[in-house]
């Protein structure tokens, strides 16, 4: 039985690490057996549960937002150290998957001193540092792909450097998991008025959940709920948006069942208010976003600002876009004016287009195409 090593990044459950369970759902489906090496977190447990050997290591822990030269020792010793404190799982592995950059070292270490393959997934839109260490494993000829999860991050990355332009480099589009695939529309606004709207994933300032405290304000008949819990040291700007809140912004904390909480809020528009982070003004890093995917998968009415690669999932399920915090008051004036009826359609017809491209079936088999090829002598 071939074996695969999966090196994750982060023990919590953000996108990346959905797509990591849908990676060893596709591994183990496939026939592999899948051993990942991966932080203390919520998501160790999920794995466990899939049937895959989890191995708890430290966290990589580096700065926010632009990184110095601590965090590059920092970087480089953390992976010298995992490497060999696992060396002997690295040398019988037919193939090293790397999900997120910060256990590239160890993978680059495999390849060049064990002659193991390896593959690296991207999940966000990174910088120039970041492109570098890509480069560098494409250099590797034990490099069988560096994964994208859009055609925008292709975009993104030829036109920084046209050493990009390689055969292995992979466009994967990420896909709803099986908690969404199934779902049958549920109609969220006939019979009662908008009244509930919500912003989901985890809280941090790129992610934009303070654009709900001028909406609170500006609409008090509303209610605003923020589902998802801080993460990458934002507990700052978690604390500071509590304090500022006034009483019709509800926090419901990290949601473990997403459909259910859903259901029991009311939940019936969200917004996906993200921008570009202070260091890097110019560079969006929302490389392949899931949550429109999956709110839209639940009927809801899904709001994105134009950035990055929301503007292309927006193009697709055509979904309602922003690109200024000031135009979020007059879309949802203009909704309030909306007969049920038509917002229950504009729901309906994009919840079709998104389980027609987006079912997790057609993911899984994308993922067990992926791994059998890159496994291959």
């Amino acid at each position: 039985m071939k074996h695969i090593v999966f090196l994750e990044q982060y023990g919590s459950l953000g996108g990346g690490q959905q797509v990591l369970l849908e990676l060893v759902r596709a591994a183990l489906h496939t026939g592999f057996q899948a051993t990942v090496l991966i932080p203390k977190g919520p998501c160790v447990d999920r794995l466990r549960a899939l049937g895959a050997q989890a191995i708890v290591v430290p966290e990589c822990r580096l700065s926010q937002g632009e990184k110095n030269i601590a965090d590059i020792f920092r970087f480089a010793w953390y992976g010298c150290r995992t490497f060999l404190r696992h060396i002997s799982l690295l040398r019988h592995a037919d193939l090293i998957y790397v999900n997120g950059n910060r256990l590239s070292p160890v993978a680059m270490l495999a390849q060049l001193m064990l002659g193991r393959k390896a593959a690296y997934h991207i999940h966000l839109n990174h910088g120039g540092l970041e492109r570098k260490l890509f480069l560098l494993a494409l250099r590797l000829k034990s490099t069988r792909a560096l994964v994208l999860p859009s055609e925008f991050i292709r975009r993104e990355l030829l036109a920084a450097d046209v050493r990009f332009d390689d055969p292995r480099v992979q466009v994967v589009p990420n896909g709803l998991d099986a908690r969404f695939s199934d779902i049958p529309f549920q109609d969220r606004f006939t019979g009662r008025p908008l009244q509930h709207i919500g912003i989901v994933g985890r809280v941090s300032p790129e992610k934009g959940q303070d654009v709900l405290i001028p909406l609170a304000k500006h609409f008090p008949q509303l209610q605003f709920h923020v589902l998802g819990d801080a993460a990458f040291s934002s507990e700052d700007y978690y604390e500071r948006l509590k304090r500022e809140a006034p009483e019709n912004i509800h926090f419901h904390g990290w949601v473990d069942d997403l459909p259910a909480k859903v259901n029991e809020i009311g939940l019936q528009v969200c917004l996906v208010p993200s921008r570009c982070p202070p260091e890097s003004p110019e560079r969006s890093f929302e490389a392949a976003p899931l949550v429109p995917l999956q709110m839209t998968a639940l009927s809801c009415l899904v709001i994105v600002r134009k950035l990055g690669a929301l503007e292309d999932v927006a193009q697709e399920l055509r979904l309602e876009t922003f690109e200024q915090d000031e135009e979020l008051k007059i879309i949802l004036s203009k909704l309030q004016l909306f007969p049920a009826s038509k917002l229950a359609k504009i729901c309906h017809d994009n919840y079709s287009t998104c389980l027609l491209g987006y079912k997790n079936y057609h993911f899984l088999e994308n993922l067990q195409i992926l791994l059998g090829k890159n496994s291959e002598e």
